[in-house]
């Protein structure tokens, strides 16, 4: 087993590509739409996104927040102690992805 593999992530495609990199860390279905919520607001929690993207489940957004987090594209922070619950944001690197969410917009809306 791999390092990967071991920490839950997998990869899919070609790691010598940096486009298949980069679909490795948000290619994911509902990955780009927690990222889209995480830059329209500061900050969400668990609940947050629950309530945002019906449709995915408890279980689908926990790893998908755990990948984020694991690649940091996002961090988080303990926001109450008992019991435990963490708000999340974006990173610098997850800042940097900014003008592609903003290309898939202007792209939906122009052609979807």
């Amino acid at each position: 087993m791999n390092s990967d593999q071991a920490s839950g992530m997998t990869r899919k495609y070609f790691l010598k590509c940096p486009v298949g990199r980069a679909l490795d860390v948000v290619g994911d279905r509902w990955t780009i739409l927690i990222l889209r919520d995480l830059f329209q607001f500061e900050s969400r929690r668990f609940q947050d996104f629950e309530q945002a993207l019906p449709g995915l489940t408890p279980s689908v957004l926990s790893v998908r927040l755990k990948d984020l987090e694991a690649n940091a594209v996002i961090s988080s922070r303990s926001y109450q102690d008992h019991p435990p619950r963490m708000e999340y944001f974006l990173t610098p690197k997850g800042r940097k992805l900014g003008p592609i969410l903003l290309a898939l917009k202007d792209w939906g809306e122009r052609y979807t």
